[in-house]
């Protein structure tokens, strides 16, 4: 074999040059509200993806706000939300951010992200990741291949590849076991169809009011249709048992490819933290890792197991936690009883109510109508003036 000369006369140096990383065809929506200091990393761990990275004009952050427009309570503070939009913008400047003018919560912000991506970009998947789950190297890697095994099987919904941090395989073969969380995950567009219909009554209910204060009996007493159930109220916790009724598997990898940062945040402070095990959490990274052979197998037994538990509790819990969870809250849309307008008369306007007022109120407005009703009303105004300024 000749050897090559440079102008010189001096051999050229060989050039070893890796192949260039796969551009993903999916949009990535990150969604971010008042914790710049964790989204900063979020976006700094898409960019240190190997072999699969980010169109970084297919980048989207779903930014909520500060301030409710339903209740006027202030959830964050505005430099917060605006450093959060700075942490983005620093590592996708080409990336899009849609911000909204008010606080929604978290379910309305990541609906509000996923109609983006399935209606707005008009994408058949999307990945979507929240401010709290740093991905390893080799994340997005594992999130193609587990793509590639939705798209052959129908059933999949969901996928996701930050794995069990209890039992962290090391690798290099991953197995498939039931997603846990909804976090940094994928999903598909048609199972996101057939979801949103089926969560439109819960949707109903947490639009009612600020999601931080939703009507947890209502949405226990609506679990009560159903043939599954579970003890939580959250959005999370009703998409699960949504895609358990109706077939749609949420699956994810058993290897930790990324690991759960949110410390602080909705769901867990230090100590909760610390006590599941989160602060121990790693990732396994290395070209070799990959999905196991024979993985989609799988996938009938976690629909099977999923939706039987879901129905077990419905079955064998579901009365006991309503009467716990009773016997703490009010179902406030419900109609109001005689006992509750006599209760309302008493503690808003300090008198036993006339039986008209009694008749004009109960089984015909809501607890939640009445009490605006009274607060409202010249009487309870009157007894309870407004303070003047410095008193």
């Amino acid at each position: 074999m000749s050897e090559a000369f440079s102008p010189a006369g001096l051999a050229a140096p060989v050039l070893h040059t890796l192949p260039a990383p796969r551009v993903l065809e999916v949009p990535v929506i990150v969604f971010g509200f008042n914790r710049p200091e964790y989204l900063d990393r979020v976006c700094a761990s898409l960019l240190r993806q190997r072999d699969v990275v980010p169109d970084p004009r297919r980048v989207f952050l779903v930014q909520d706000g500060a301030v409710s427009a339903r209740s006027g309570l202030r959830y964050a503070e505005d430099a917060a939300i605006e450093a959060s939009v700075a942490a983005f913008r620093r590592h996708f400047p080409r990336g899009h951010v849609a911000a909204s003018r008010a606080n929604l919560g978290i379910a309305a912000n990541i609906r509000r992200g996923e109609v983006l991506a399935f209606e707005a970009v008009d994408a058949d998947c999307a990945l979507f990741f929240e401010d709290d789950l740093e991905l390893g190297p080799d994340y997005l890697r594992i999130m193609e291949q587990l793509r590639a095994l939705a798209e052959a099987d129908p059933r999949i919904g969901y996928f996701a590849a930050y794995g069990d941090h209890h039992v962290a395989p090391p690798g290099p073969y991953s197995w498939i076991t039931m997603l846990q969380h909804h976090w940094a995950f994928g999903l598909r567009r048609e199972p996101w169809r057939r979801l949103r219909d089926w969560l439109a009554p819960y949707y109903e209910i947490v639009d009612r009011s600020d999601y931080a204060f939703r009507d947890h009996m209502a949405i226990f007493r609506l679990m009560g249709t159903m043939e599954v159930a579970n003890g939580f109220s959250s959005q999370d916790t009703l998409k699960t048992l949504g895609c358990h009724a109706l077939g749609i598997a949420r699956i994810m990898t058993d290897v930790c490819f990324g690991r759960y940062i949110g410390a602080q945040g909705a769901s867990f402070n230090e100590e909760s933290f610390r006590k599941l095990g989160y602060d121990r959490m790693g990732w396994v990274e290395g070209s070799e890792n990959r999905l196991a052979d024979g993985v989609a197998g799988a996938v009938s037994g976690i629909l099977a197991d999923s939706l039987g538990r879901q129905r077990h509790y419905r079955a064998a819990k579901w009365e006991g936690l309503m009467e716990e969870r009773g016997a703490a809250w009010l179902e406030r849309d419900r109609l109001a009883t005689r006992q509750d307008v006599l209760d309302l008369f008493r503690l808003l306007l300090d008198r036993v109510p006339q039986e008209d007022a009694v008749e004009r109120h109960a089984g015909i407005h809501t607890i939640r109508q009445l009490r605006e009703i009274l607060l409202g009303s010249r009487e309870f105004r009157g007894r309870n003036p407004m303070p003047r300024p410095g008193e």
